[in-house]
């Protein structure tokens, strides 16, 4: 059901603007409908929405703050909008973020839109359409006598319809439940007290179950990125298993190939005096061919090498049949995963080392490689043509006692004190709409804290980042 249904009153004569106002309206009906229709509120079509509520936000947001800029009003308008989106966006955040432990997100989450589709799209995006008429010299006062008044009761008149809608459909609903309650109330007065104890009981244990759903909720991107790893992990053996053979082979056959050829050149040296020799050796120039049939040998050989070694990098990264916490080599698993994207690192990144040796980590190393493969990918693509990437290492300082850190610094573009706070929130990313979630810092973050770990962020603009993640070297403290 569409209790609010797009109309001239939600309209601010932006064509772009109105387009994604039109879009909201259809979000907010759709969770309207799913607190009509429980079935509808699943937990993915929830977070759906939510994903759907943070691509409108960054997309809607960005095009009113630079129509704002290009329309020329005023600052303290301009800055009163921006806050209001950083508002929203962080409200957003602390939902998404707290939708477990939630008894109804879907009707909390409900009221925050109606709200905001009062407050902002029918009042303050109306005022915005206002004061560019304004400045661009078309004042609502000039335009038509009545314009303000009118703009002021579009929101009443836009709730007044959405509440006659669902007066509507209530009327309906609290028929079939009067009807239903008179036949009800002996069976109801007797169950009461039933129910009563059966609550008490109840909020005890949703207390004792609060905290478990805490912790799911904080380990459920941990597991399902190990289940990923898993996966990529038997892949990697299979491929081993089906790639290693013919290697083998291959490498075999080279062996022997390098012997005949060896063999077959003595002859030819040989019969260098015979004069037929003599001319078929210079046709087919016999010195180039002979120094090319070991550089093409020795090529042979180090290609066969880096298809086993990639084969055993790919598995070092996934930890295949490794998902218990153990102790592992950081650096080595640094190497493995610098090698398994390495294909988005070749063509605009050198590599610098500046490694110092590390003790063995307690820690699930297919999640760390995680993290390190996040550190890496989101360093190259803060340089924008070509540049280094610095890996480092190091033991504890004294605020970080029996720890050990690995850090990952670039020289590309840096980042905005504003960018660098908010670098690990859920949804929040600085690529273009489409070419990012805004969740790979937010889930390094989620299983750096399982680990009892932290990051230590060090930017600014045109100097480059320094992200540094410190591990404690036993683990996380036992609970």
């Amino acid at each position: 059901m569409q209790a609010f249904v797009w109309n001239e009153r939600f309209t601010t004569g932006i064509e772009l603007v109105d387009t994604q106002h039109h879009r909201l309206v259809d979000i907010v009906n759709r969770v309207g409908d799913m607190l009509l229709d429980p079935q509808l509120s699943d937990k993915t079509s929830l977070e759906d929405i939510f994903r759907e509520l943070a691509d409108y936000a960054n997309t809607h947001f960005r095009d009113e703050e630079r129509l704002m800029q290009k329309m020329g009003v005023t600052p303290a308008h301009f800055q009163h909008h921006v806050n209001n989106h950083r508002n929203f966006v962080a409200q957003l955040t602390t939902m998404w973020r707290a939708r477990g432990l939630m008894s109804a997100p879907a009707d909390t989450l409900h009221g925050f839109l109606v709200a905001w589709l009062s407050y902002h799209i029918l009042g303050e995006d109306q005022a915005m359409a206002r004061e560019i008429r304004r400045v661009n010299g078309v004042a609502p006062s000039v335009a038509s006598p009545t314009a303000e008044p009118q703009a002021e009761e579009r929101s009443t008149d836009a709730l007044l319809d959405a509440l006659h809608n669902l007066y509507g459909v209530l009327s309906h609903i609290n028929g079939d439940l009067m009807r239903a309650n008179s036949s009800l109330e002996a069976e109801v007065a007797a169950r009461t007290r039933e129910l009563t104890a059966a609550n008490h009981k109840l909020q005890a244990e949703q207390r004792e179950l609060a905290a478990s759903l805490q912790r799911v909720s904080e380990t459920q991107n941990q597991l399902l990125q190990s289940e990923k790893m898993a996966a990529i992990g038997q892949l990697a053996a299979g491929v081993a298993h089906e790639i290693n053979n013919p290697v083998g082979f291959v490498s075999s056959n080279l062996g022997t190939l390098g012997h005949y050829v060896e063999d077959l050149l003595r002859v030819i040296d040989a019969a260098a005096d015979c004069p037929p020799a003599q001319a078929a050796a210079q046709a087919i120039e016999l010195p180039f061919v002979r120094q090319d049939l070991a550089a093409l040998l020795a090529e042979s050989r180090d290609g066969l090498e880096r298809v086993r070694q990639i084969v055993a990098n790919l598995k070092d990264f996934s930890h295949v049949d490794q998902a218990e916490w153990q102790q592992a080599d950081l650096l080595a698993g640094l190497e493995s995963t610098i090698n398994v994207v390495w294909h988005e690192l070749k063509y605009k990144t050198e590599i610098r080392r500046e490694l110092q040796p590390l003790p063995p980590v307690r820690c699930l190393p297919a999640q760390i490689n995680q993290v390190l493969m996040n550190l890496l990918l989101n360093a190259a693509q803060a340089i924008p043509a070509h540049g280094t990437i610095t890996l480092r290492s190091g033991l504890a300082d004294p605020l970080h006692d029996g720890q050990v850190w690995i850090e990952v610094a670039d020289d590309g573009i840096g980042m905005e004190e504003e960018t660098r706070r908010r670098l690990f929130e859920p949804f929040f990313t600085t690529k273009p709409v489409g070419q990012g979630t805004g969740l790979g810092l937010s889930l390094s973050w989620d299983i750096v804290h399982t680990h009892g770990g932290s990051f230590e962020v060090d930017s600014a603009p045109g100097a480059g980042s320094r992200i540094r993640l410190w591990l404690p070297i036993d683990g996380p403290p036992a609970e």
